[in-house]
């Protein structure tokens, strides 16, 4: 299976900017820090799962399919990105949401929740234990009702999905040398794992050399991630037919930017935050950006980066979930505690 055969529906505006960002460089320190603005693919509020979704959504059309069944966390990107694209090609779309209860529903709508209303996405909210049973049951019965339901598994981290960041990584190599950098190192987000696979194995076919970088969200800790991406890398090499050397060292986690779970909330992420706010004008969220801009941030005080190393962030969307941490967000910027650090739609929220 080659990349260029693979069938693709085109929903992303790219390629997408690669811009330096001087006054954070100059904040940190060093390294010389660029963008790779992945907030601009323009399905939505744009975001990395754009590029996945032009696979997979060529997957659901190919099968006929006029639903969409697909979750994750309560104020997903993903579920934003996914039923943007649903509807953008005329299909409905039902979103499994893990919540603190079975049917929650928040007085106040906002971030991505708020998104997914108005898009008018059928929302299910149930416990994470209940999440598979509901998916099940929610397929059948479209299928009952003489619907064709595709189901878009792990938040788009499928070989099919992982072709998205194979092509982002030639985009940013093209772009490199078009700036005339050599890129040493490109820091992100990983928390379903595809990103960061279709990065690591893009590094590789195209010869790149660069080292990419994951700070997981603090839905797995660090081995387990490893271990996560790793499978996922075996699985879309075989997919691809492609024969390539790549081994758990070129797979590189870092879990301790996340906080206690995924979605807490830290004082490095709301720095992370507000330091990309008052530097470049660029917002980031809690949840994705401001936990791999805190890895950056980390590395740089750590002298993990040398002074003339060239390093990617890579923006992969997200800017609604930036919200629903107002609270804590504005304490942060005002020296106080913090309302909340377990966010109050968290599984993990008493």
């Amino acid at each position: 299976m080659k990349l260029s055969v693979l069938p693709r529906v085109k929903l992303a505006n790219l390629p997408t900017p690669l811009q330096e960002l001087p006054n954070l460089t100059k904040a940190l320190g060093g390294p010389r820090v660029f963008v790779k603005r992945d907030d601009m693919t323009g399905l939505a509020f744009g975001g990395n799962k754009t590029r996945k979704l032009e696979y997979l959504m060529a997957d659901a059309l190919r099968q006929g399919a006029d639903y969409i069944v697909t979750g994750a966390g309560f104020h997903s990107n993903w579920c934003t990105q996914a039923t943007a694209a649903a509807r953008r090609l005329g299909m409905g779309a039902v979103l499994i949401k893990s919540g603190p209860e079975d049917g929650y529903d928040p007085e106040d709508y906002d971030g991505n929740h708020l998104l997914h209303f108005l898009m008018g996405a059928e929302i299910k909210v149930v416990r994470p234990e209940n999440f598979q049973r509901v998916t099940e049951e929610t397929m059948e019965e479209l299928e009952a009702a003489g619907h064709r339901p595709y189901l878009l598994t792990a938040a788009g981290s499928t070989p099919l999905g992982v072709a998205g960041y194979m092509n982002a990584m030639l985009e940013l190599a093209s772009q490199a040398v078009e700036l005339g950098i050599d890129i040493d190192y490109l820091v992100h987000a990983t928390g379903s794992g595809g990103t960061q696979a279709g990065l690591v194995i893009g590094a590789k076919a195209f010869s790149t050399g660069i080292k990419v970088i994951g700070a997981t969200t603090g839905g797995r800790p660090r081995e387990e991630q490893i271990e996560n991406v790793s499978k996922l890398i075996d699985e879309s090499l075989k997919f691809f037919e492609l024969d390539l050397e790549i081994d758990e060292d070129d797979v590189i986690v870092y879990d301790q930017y996340a906080g206690g779970g995924y979605g807490f909330i830290t004082e490095g992420k709301a720095e992370a935050v507000k330091l990309a706010a008052e530097t470049e004008g660029l917002f980031l969220d809690p949840v994705y950006t401001g936990t791999s801009m805190a890895c950056l941030i980390g590395l740089c005080r750590e002298g993990f980066f040398k002074p003339d190393d060239v390093v990617v962030f890579l923006h992969t969307g997200g800017p609604a979930a930036l919200f629903p941490y107002k609270g804590p967000l504005k304490a942060y910027a005002l020296g106080e505690a913090p309302p909340w650090i377990i966010p109050p739609w968290s599984p993990s929220a008493e």
